[in-house]
């Protein structure tokens, strides 16, 4: 079932599959130019529970406006528009990468939304941005070959998904990583006052590993998962997400 949310004043609308399932409903966040479906439709059945899979603004089938600036905060105000939405308790966040980072200010701006946080491979660390990064692309050159040229750099598969993307959305979401507000993110995870799981890949290191650890945030490490933990090691992230969010780290 899809269901739609208006997340700006001008009625942009936020785009959600639902899929049934038993137990309290789940929702899952994708990452930068990726879509709901594709991240997270197969590990939501899986799991078996009720699932709530937003495409973020900008990407899939979700509405792209012009003026909407995709910083952080905005899209986890956007997402909380959908929970408000669609009722309920607080709810379990499953989310990755930008998903992810999205996730934590959520947990900051709305905690009355936010049970628990699962963040698999979140792009929390900022990275030193360089003149061909996605986030310096010259917007006002994306329809002049810009957006082909980006495409071009990506592997097919996922070329695939973000031609699903809006040209600026995609750019301002990479942005948005770099940003003020991005600098914030990894300080409000260590001061976030929700259980917590922190899911990488085997090769992920984070810079504040050591600030996560004590503050008492559980990291579990998947050997053989890269990025996409969760279509490397469904079955291990599985098992990890049902545990409590708390303990110590491994």
């Amino acid at each position: 079932m899809l269901t739609t949310t208006p997340f700006t004043p001008q009625g942009d609308q936020l785009r959600a599959l639902r899929l049934p399932g038993s137990g309290e409903e789940v929702l899952y966040l994708h990452g930068l130019g990726c879509h709901g479906a594709a991240s997270w439709a197969g590990f939501a059945v899986l799991r078996g529970r009720p699932a709530l899979v937003p495409d973020l603004p900008g990407h899939g089938r979700s509405d792209r406006p012009i003026d909407f600036d995709y910083t952080l905060p905005a899209m986890a105000d956007a997402v909380a528009a959908l929970l408000w939405e669609t009722g309920g308790p607080p709810r379990e966040i499953v989310a990755h990468s930008l998903g992810g980072s999205i996730a934590i200010h959520l947990s900051e701006r709305h905690p009355e939304l936010v049970r628990r946080l699962v963040l698999v491979e979140p792009a929390i660390d900022v990275p030193e941005v360089r003149a061909d990064d996605i986030a310096m692309a010259p917007e006002e050159e994306l329809e002049q070959g810009g957006w082909d040229r980006l495409l071009a750099r990506e592997i097919a598969g996922r070329r695939s998904e973000i031609r699903l993307c809006d040209p600026r959305g995609f750019v301002r979401c990479a942005r948005s990583l770099v940003d003020h507000a991005a600098r914030r993110t990894s300080m409000l995870l260590t001061e976030a006052a929700v259980p917590i799981e922190l899911v990488v890949g085997e090769h992920r290191r984070y810079a504040d590993q050591a600030a996560y650890e004590s503050a008492g945030i559980r990291t579990t490490r998947l050997d053989g998962a890269g990025h996409f933990v969760m279509h490397d090691a469904p079955e291990a992230l599985l098992a990890t997400v049902g545990r409590a969010g708390r303990g110590g780290a491994r």
